[in-house]
């Protein structure tokens, strides 16, 4: 089942880095709930990025067609699946998130779970926010170069 999520959540974490889940997010989540989820650091971003079981499996399929042989190939995977850990939200509605990933993502107490597309970005609320603070030019700049594949006028490539 494909599910793509949706809404931006404030959430808390505890000492312990325990986020628990509103119940809108639950509700989405809930038929996937018994397979599990996957969270890793983001390659590119400040967060953390949390996998439906299905979704992650799906991933590491596309992954593993790499060649072995390739180092660049290796050097990739081995970056981007660094710090990977298997997760679950426990029957309270908590994500239990192990205290060396929560650092590896540079959250604190006060979190934004922002869903991309069929995963979840896990956000220190701070980060989050200042990672989405654009002027109107500057993201209506960004809408043509990803929406309708214009280049920039400083683009020389």
């Amino acid at each position: 089942m494909d599910i793509f999520f949706f809404g931006t959540f404030n959430c808390k974490a505890d000492a312990k880095g325990r986020i628990m889940l509103p119940v809108a997010l639950r509700n989405q989540v809930a038929p996937i709930l018994k397979d599990g989820f996957f969270i890793k650091k983001s390659y590119l971003s400040e967060c953390l990025e949390l996998y439906p079981a299905y979704e992650w499996h799906r991933v590491m399929a596309e992954l593993n067609e790499k060649s072995r042989f390739d180092e660049e190939n290796l050097q990739f995977i081995r970056m981007y699946t660094a710090g990977l850990r298997q997760v679950e939200v426990d029957a309270t509605g908590r994500l239990l998130i192990p205290k060396d990933i929560i650092s590896l993502g540079g959250i604190t107490k006060e979190v934004v779970i922002a869903p991309i597309g069929k995963r979840l970005e896990i956000w220190d609320k701070k980060a989050y926010d200042e990672s989405i603070n654009a002027t109107k030019e500057e993201k209506v700049k960004l809408a043509k170069r990803v929406m309708l594949g214009e280049k920039s006028s400083e683009d020389v490539s």
